[in-house]
């Protein structure tokens, strides 16, 4: 070496490898191919992962990474705050790879360092902005059940993948991509031909109401001496899981109530159906706080949920049951400091009664999952 040559700092040896390339792109650039999967996309919960006011003050009171492996899968990989802010992007599913569900959550690989999106078809040829990658996972529940599924020192969670598992949607073969993502005969990409069995990615079913279709409703109402006898039954006919499903501390609210014949509100009650989770001294709290169950009333697929009420109405009327889907719990608002809790209807009922009448039994049956309503 000539004694001028420049001798190579003993840093450079050191120095750390320069980043791997990684192909990811927001949703919105997919959607310029793909406008229908992402317009369908960007209403679903799947979007809103980080930034629902509901996990933005969950995050926050909780103070626990581990929700990222799921809701934010491409923050550590992917440091951009554009993407990340996505939450289940396209990118996340389309590259997912190897999904192991389990208690611990997040089982899974991103394979986000080559071009080749996967999707649950294998007849699709490559073109230049990604290659075409066959993934019979992506028609398999393993696949959601690698978030669906987590429990935090031993406490229940999410497990709507394990309530799947050992319900009889599993048994029969029905995935849930079967009810969340039922296909249709739609266009994959701009300038593609119309095809069969394109699944649609709003990820409750296509008319967007599977909470709707979940229970069938029955209400009987009898004149017991007086008393106005109201029997309730919720049965679980579509849903693969318990119901409600996702987080613990969301509530389906039975409310009943009892009009007189002017249509004027009188006695009513409420029932409230989940998993209630609790601290040592037994008082309900967010599920990061939690040390046990403290009960559970969710219905499990195919499984019923039988309440009776007593009323005293002083003359004829109508007897009205709603049954709707709530956000969160009362205790969980609370304590996240959430006035505004959303609520969905899923069925209802209304029964005329008389004095003296006998048994009168209205009953609702839902329409099942993955069709449109005419």
């Amino acid at each position: 070496m000539p004694k001028d040559a420049a001798v190579p700092a003993a840093v450079d040896a050191a120095a750390p490898a320069p980043p791997k390339k990684v192909f990811v792109h927001g949703a919105g650039r997919c959607g310029e191919c793909h406008e229908k999967m992402f317009d369908e996309w960007e209403g679903s919960a799947h979007a809103r992962a980080v930034s629902s006011p509901i996990f933005k003050a969950a995050a926050a009171a909780a103070n626990d990474a581990a929700c990222d492996g799921c809701h934010a899968p491409l923050a550590k990989a992917l440091p951009r705050a554009e993407i990340p802010s996505e939450g289940v992007t396209c990118d996340v599913c389309h590259t997912l790879r190897d999904p192991k569900p389990a208690a611990t959550g997040a089982g899974f690989r991103l394979a986000i360092d080559d071009m080749v999106k996967f999707g649950p078809r294998c007849d699709l040829k490559d073109h230049y902005f990604h290659r075409m990658g066959c993934s019979p996972e992506h028609r398999e529940s393993a696949l959601c059940g690698s978030c669906h599924w987590w429990e935090r020192k031993g406490v229940p969670v999410f497990t709507e993948y394990l309530d799947w598992q050992v319900g009889p949607a599993a048994s029969k073969g029905t995935t849930c991509q079967a009810c969340h993502m039922p296909t249709e005969t739609a266009v994959l990409a701009t300038g593609s031909p119309r095809r069969t069995g394109v699944p649609h990615h709003g990820l409750l079913g296509i008319a967007g109401d599977l909470r709707t279709r979940a229970l069938g409703l029955e209400v009987s109402v009898r004149d017991d001496q007086g008393a106005l006898v109201v029997n309730v039954t919720l049965t679980n006919v579509n849903g693969g899981h318990a119901v409600p499903a996702g987080l613990p501390e969301r509530r389906v609210l039975v409310r009943v109530r009892v009009r007189d014949a002017a249509g004027a509100e009188g006695e009513h009650e409420q029932r409230a159906l989940g998993r209630v989770l609790v601290d040592g001294a037994g008082v309900e709290v967010p599920f990061w706080k939690a040390t046990r169950v403290g009960s559970d009333t969710r219905i499990g697929p195919g499984a019923s949920w039988h309440e009776t009420f007593t009323f005293h109405p002083a003359g004829p009327g109508k007897v009205e049951v709603e049954v709707v889907h709530r956000a969160l719990s009362d205790a969980a608002a609370t304590a996240l400091g959430i006035t505004d809790v959303a609520e969905l209807p899923m069925t209802s009922a209304k029964v005329a009664f008389t004095k003296g009448t006998a048994e009168k039994t209205v009953t609702i049956r839902p329409r099942p999952p993955g069709k449109r309503a005419r």
